[in-house]
């Protein structure tokens, strides 16, 4: 695990304005599925075949309690990142359950712009432009009666360091810049084109500043193979844990809320169903996108529920890595019936009657989806563990 004396906590709201509205940190005390496959696909780790073997033996997924949450920043390279301590929900541990906890209850308010730097922005000795919309909504407004409209604005990044830049305006039509402290900032955050800056004002009118770096994914993999084979060691013998998340452009939550999962997994998911998939854009200035597709195949249940759909996208040049995709990351793009409720999780998901199992060019077993000819899969280890889960709780009411 990291050591503390590296990192900085961040107020909730202000990293979540970084982190981007793709990235979703549970609530205190909330109840959250743990996926160890996806822990390590987060790591970005190449594993060994005693990690392997460990993580297809356990448990596909752990039913938790988030019992900590910490918003860290990392002081050398401005990354942030979440800290969560995980509990394991077992049969000793029925308490009563703790309030979950709201971080914007407290009435704060933020607002945010992100611009994706331009290689020109990050050129050492030059200027970055500053979107209009952004000098609107973040910035004082500058006098633009005065010759050569100009302030001196303190930004803080998420180290807690303030950075004094001008801003200006420049031009006919206007143009909004900042000039004398951008190179400084830049040299000292190695900026590259390609970077988000966020550009976040609270509701005492302080501004801070996050960095996306182009490539996120590098942050991740701090995260080693052993602090997740800890993890899931802990987990397995219902001893709380520790995890880090990285908010990754490419990624999935490995912990995701118990409503979210169970929600997508009482879904009639079959073969030929039309899906699609929200991309969400780092820019302010771009909307979201949305990604539409077919699920061809539903994985073998071993691996359930974890990127259980093999989708065949529209556009052929998406990522591989959503190739696979777990339910509660795609969306029917029809109106379908939602299982009852007294079917917990995976246990009504619909497979093809004595349909043979095939394996993709993934290496991933998969079996075939008749849409019109059903019957009901039968996933025992998910089933049994949501099972005893659902009893738990009726006991407890």
């Amino acid at each position: 695990m990291a050591h503390q004396e590296q990192f900085r906590n961040v107020d909730p709201r202000i990293w979540q304005e970084c982190a981007g509205s793709h990235f979703t940190v549970p609530k205190l005390h909330s109840k959250v599925y743990y996926f160890p496959i996806g822990h390590l696909e987060h790591s970005r780790i190449t594993p060994n075949t005693q990690t392997l073997s460990l993580l297809t033996h356990g448990g596909p997924f752990i039913l938790c309690t988030v019992s900590s949450v910490d918003f860290l920043a990392d002081l050398e390279t401005d990354q942030i990142f979440a800290k969560l301590l995980l509990t394991p929900v077992t049969d000793g541990s029925a308490v009563v359950p703790l309030e979950v906890i709201n971080e914007e209850d407290n009435g704060d308010h933020v607002v945010s712009y992100a611009k994706t730097i331009s290689n020109s922005d990050a050129n050492n000795g030059g200027g970055f432009s500053v979107p209009r919309a952004c000098a609107n909504s973040i910035f004082p407004p500058l006098d633009l009666t005065t010759p050569l409209p100009s302030q001196e604005l303190s930004i803080t990044d998420v180290c807690g360091v303030s950075w004094t830049i001008r801003h200006v305006s420049r031009g006919n039509p206007k143009r909004y810049l900042f000039s004398t402290g951008w190179s400084a900032f830049v040299d000292k955050k190695q900026l590259v084109g390609g970077d988000t800056l966020v550009f976040i004002k609270n509701s005492a009118e302080k501004i801070f500043v996050g960095i996306r770096r182009k490539n996120m994914v590098a942050a991740a993999r701090k995260i080693t193979e052993k602090t997740v084979i800890n993890a899931v060691e802990l987990a397995e013998k219902n001893t709380p844990f520790e995890v880090l998340c990285y908010p990754t452009v490419d990624g999935f939550d490995f912990v995701v809320e118990d409503k979210v999962v169970k929600d997508a997994m009482n879904i009639h998911w079959c073969r030929g169903m039309r899906v699609k998939h929200t991309v969400k854009n780092d820019d302010s200035s771009k909307r979201c996108t949305f990604l539409h597709g077919t699920i061809s195949a539903i994985s073998h249940s071993s691996t359930h529920p974890w990127r259980m759909l093999h989708v065949e996208w529209n556009d052929p040049k998406v990522s591989k890595n959503l190739r696979h995709v777990s339910p509660w990351q795609v969306e029917p793009v029809f109106s379908i019936p939602i299982l009852h409720q007294q079917f917990p999780l995976t246990k009504r998901i619909r497979a093809a009657q004595g349909s043979a199992i095939l394996s993709d060019t993934e290496g991933i077993s998969s079996i075939p989806m008749e849409p019109l000819n059903q019957t009901l899969l039968n996933f025992e280890l998910l089933k049994n563990k949501v099972n005893w889960y659902s009893q738990l709780q009726h006991q407890n009411s």
